[in-house]
């Protein structure tokens, strides 16, 4: 029988590498992997079969009966994320508590990591409509991210036509900035923007010890047309993806030169977070996906309740034979 060829986007993650180069081919299926920029671009490339994509705009979609995609369990990305919210290096602040009342400068308002980042606000008991939110874009090459057919609340505003939200915080327009990757420059000694959490690291081994897991932000999705053609594309891409993380993770700790003391990173990993913190599958992930279907609707992001299992029956629908 003659392989059924798919194309899937994605990000240049590395735990792919055993995908990408052909160790780990999924049974019956030459796929291909395309590597870079990939939000977005199911709905304007219909040669694409598969993609990575938001949890959280996979999910506002569904609640509007948006039913293009089929959601796979595969969490392409997770990262906590009181890393990602960042202050001048003279700043007085230092924790979530500093920030009530401030203005935060943030790249977008649905997403998946800014919907988590306020979820942590939330979980240590502040108040998100307590603080003046600005949306724009980080930086001249970083634009602020789509957020289609999104109502901002009241207390959420649209930066100023021209400007971004660094220059906003280094001119003292903004207090802090929320925002998933870090801006030019802040690998040095000399940057002038700093981590709120002086030592995040420390802050998000608290959290993980309080919620017990790590926030998903991206999910694999299957075009519908192609689900439909023949579910188990789903439950074989799903097999393979475990087994690329796998072979990936046996890698890694033996060839553990990504930085120095990666190896007692890996160490420590595995102490804290167990064996495998990144988990696919409905069950395993079943708190967090609760969690984040009811920060949505807590959020204003969606206007009726999401559960886990609606999130994935059409995948789980073929796991149950």
């Amino acid at each position: 029988m003659a392989k059924r060829t798919i194309r899937m986007v994605s990000y240049n993650w590395d735990y792919l590498q055993p995908l990408a180069c052909g160790d780990v081919q999924p049974e019956g299926i030459d796929l291909i992997m395309e590597r870079g920029e990939s939000l977005g671009r199911i709905a304007s490339e219909p040669e694409i079969d598969a993609t990575e994509t938001s949890l959280s705009h996979y999910l506002i979609r569904l609640s509007r009966g948006e039913r293009d995609l089929v959601g796979v369990p595969i969490f392409m990305m997770r990262s906590f994320r009181h890393r990602c919210f960042l202050v001048r290096r003279d700043s007085p602040l230092h924790d979530f508590a500093d920030l009530v009342g401030k203005r935060i400068g943030t790249d977008g308002w649905a997403n998946t990591g800014n919907t988590w980042s306020r979820a942590a606000m939330r979980e240590r008991g502040i108040d998100i409509a307590s603080i003046a939110w600005v949306v724009g874009p980080p930086e001249e090459t970083t634009p602020a991210m789509p957020n289609p057919n999104v109502t901002y609340p009241p207390y959420v505003t649209a930066a100023p036509e021209g400007k971004t939200l660094v220059g906003m915080l280094r001119a003292g327009e903004l207090d802090a900035l929320m925002i998933p990757f870090m801006p030019r420059g802040f690998f040095t000694q000399e940057s002038p923007i700093i981590h709120l959490f002086r030592d995040f690291r420390a802050v998000e081994k608290e959290y993980f010890q309080r919620v017990g897991y790590c926030p998903a932000i991206h999910v694999a999705a299957l075009r519908r047309s192609v689900f439909e053609s023949d579910p188990t594309i789903a439950t074989r891409l799903f097999a393979a993806f475990e087994e690329s993380k796998r072979r990936w993770r046996e890698d890694r700790r033996r060839l553990a030169d990504t930085t120095p003391w990666v190896l007692m990173e890996l160490e420590e990993t595995a102490l804290l977070l167990g064996e495998d913190w990144q988990p696919y599958g409905v069950e395993p992930n079943r708190k967090m996906l609760a969690t984040f279907c009811e920060e949505q609707l807590v959020q204003g992001l969606v206007t009726q309740p999401l559960d886990p299992d609606a999130a994935f029956a059409d995948y789980e629908s073929v796991t149950r034979g």
